[in-house]
């Protein structure tokens, strides 16, 4: 049964300020406009700051019966990128091109206010712009019901919220972290919503209303169901249920967990034989030196609660889907909008370390910041199921441009809508078939990468906050090669130093055609015009 809302007497009758497309053109991958049976459902899935080896799929401990179910059925991508951080990520999802590029250079909340006013660029704003189409403003001109629940966090004033954006349907938080039991920023559709936090669980509620979008759909018309849980992110608001079931798991401490996950996904071929666990971050100790055991085990068990509530979420939305009849023509998307946050609003700089076997976390560009485990299931089309892509690599940019092909669509291309960036990913989802990788990008709080193949070229910022210091902040270039090093743990920056300039120049070159300003002249900015966060 559905929570109990009270829905405010608040009302809204905004004109969209949404970009107005023309009817959408149809691409040829099905042979002109495919037919409703031929075109998939599309259920694309989000957590929320989980770790890449958090799954049992993946390398975990966790129980995640459903997502390893799911991943047992399809395909995971074990190189795949996001943007390393909240909004600049789902902004990427959703339109296909960078953050910049969509308008969201930077988080769009008041605590990055005196960034935005700094940069001074339409690439730094508070909303994605206008032109820049979300994927339900791609797929609904060719006859896709589109639906979303959970976060948002893509703009908060009228004509900026999931409806006015090309959702027909919404349940979930406008804002980014929330209450689990009585989120601020609940809407249903467009009207804001209070609830019962003693009858209230986000993680449910949300799977609730997109079980009911499923059901309330119309059957001739493939949809679209965005599905974005705010967990596993802080608060730590996790039942006693799954606390219980848990128990001790955790006494073993941090560096047993980030051992035995690390062979693990060897074992599993995650990783190859051969990678080599990095030495522990310069802001980690050891379990043997932690002074509050009890207060960690707490944290981490929490954190866990959290994500298996969600795989059991996740079980009943695909419970759902069989019944329905719809499961083999229904391409399902799971993945994360960036690496754990090593942050004591959640548990912590060491079990962040110990979540994957990769460098750093969330805002950095390292690997630990910016790898997600993918999930990608279609029965109707996906061959050598349970296959594990170890080669390929993606972005999440690439993700509309697939799902436009899966539907058999071509992006808006008339009145103004920006290009989308990314890549059509389907030859090399639905078969093994090779695909030629292609550079990809990062920029987050002026850490920098780029990968070209096999080859990346990653840097610090090292500035804490927006403190002013004397020094150049922005760290030296590293360079790795990722076939041989995916943890990125031998810096061949001084072995191949032709390989980096050039890849500098490239990376360059990137930034002034999306509209990335350098972090230093952000902080000087700061500084010199006394600017303030809210």
């Amino acid at each position: 049964m559905l929570p109990t809302l009270q829905i405010s007497d608040a009302r809204t009758n905004i004109r969209p300020k949404v970009f107005c497309s023309a009817v959408i053109a149809v691409a040829t991958i099905f042979g002109g406009n495919a037919p409703a049976a031929e075109r998939p459902n599309i259920v694309l899935i989000m957590a929320d700051d989980m770790g890449y080896g958090d799954l049992g799929c993946f390398g975990g401990e966790m129980t995640t019966p459903h997502l390893d179910g799911l991943a047992a059925r399809g395909v995971r991508w074990t190189q795949f990128y996001n943007a390393a951080q909240c909004c600049p990520t789902r902004a990427a999802l959703m339109t296909g091109m960078y953050s910049h590029q969509a308008g969201v250079g930077d988080m769009i909340d008041g605590h990055s206010k005196a960034t935005r006013e700094a940069a001074a660029s339409p690439q730094y704003t508070t909303e994605l712009k206008h032109n820049a189409l979300t994927i339900a403003e791609q797929l609904r001109p060719g006859g896709y019901q589109t639906f979303m629940t959970g976060k948002w966090h893509l703009g908060y004033d009228d004509g900026e919220r999931p409806v006015h954006r090309g959702f027909d349907r919404y349940f979930g938080i406008i804002g980014g972290a929330d209450s689990y039991w009585q989120p601020k920023s609940l809407r249903e559709d467009d009207r804001p919503v209070q609830v019962d936090p003693k009858n209230f669980y986000a993680t449910n509620a949300f799977t609730d209303y997109a079980m009911r979008f499923v059901r309330e759909r119309d059957p001739e018309r493939p949809f679209f169901l965005y599905l974005a849980y705010n967990a596993p992110h802080s608060p730590l608001h996790a039942r006693d249920e799954e606390v219980e079931q848990i128990g001790n798991r955790y006494a073993v401490g941090w560096d047993v967990v980030r051992r035995r996950r690390f062979e693990r996904m060897k074992e599993l071929g995650i990783l190859p034989s051969n990678a080599i666990l990095p030495s522990a971050d310069a802001g980690s100790h050891s379990w043997e030196s932690e002074p509050d055991k009890p207060k960690r085990i707490e944290r981490m068990t929490k954190y866990a609660a959290i994500v298996e509530r969600m795989d059991w979420n996740i079980g009943r939305l695909l419970k759902l889907l069989d019944e329905q009849k719809i499961a083999d023509d229904t391409l399902i998307v799971f993945l994360s909008d960036n690496g754990a946050w090593a942050s004591e609003a959640t548990y912590g700089h060491d079990w962040a370390e110990a979540a994957s076997p990769f460098r750093y976390f969330k805002t950095w560009t390292h690997e630990g910041g910016v790898r997600t485990p993918l999930i990608v299931s279609w029965p109707r089309r996906l061959a050598d199921r349970g296959r594990i892509e170890r080669k390929r690599y993606g972005h999440i940019i690439d993700l509309l441009p697939t799902f436009l092909a899966a539907a058999g669509s071509a992006p808006v291309a008339t009145g103004g809508a920006l290009p989308i960036v990314g890549r059509n990913l389907l030859p090399a989802w639905t078969t093994p078939n090779d695909v030629v990788d292609v550079p990809v990008y990062w920029e987050r709080l002026g850490h920098g990468a780029l990968r070209d193949g096999d080859w990346k070229i990653v840097r610090v910022f090292n500035s804490g906050g927006n403190a002013v210091q004397p020094a150049k902040r922005t760290g030296a270039w590293e360079l790795y090669n990722l076939a041989d090093d995916p943890t990125e743990s031998r810096n061949l920056a001084n072995v191949h130093p032709d390989r980096v300039s050039k890849m500098q120049s490239q990376y360059d070159d990137w930034q002034r055609s999306v509209g990335v300003v350098d972090r230093e002249i952000i902080l000087k900015r700061i500084a010199e015009l006394g600017l303030t966060n809210e």
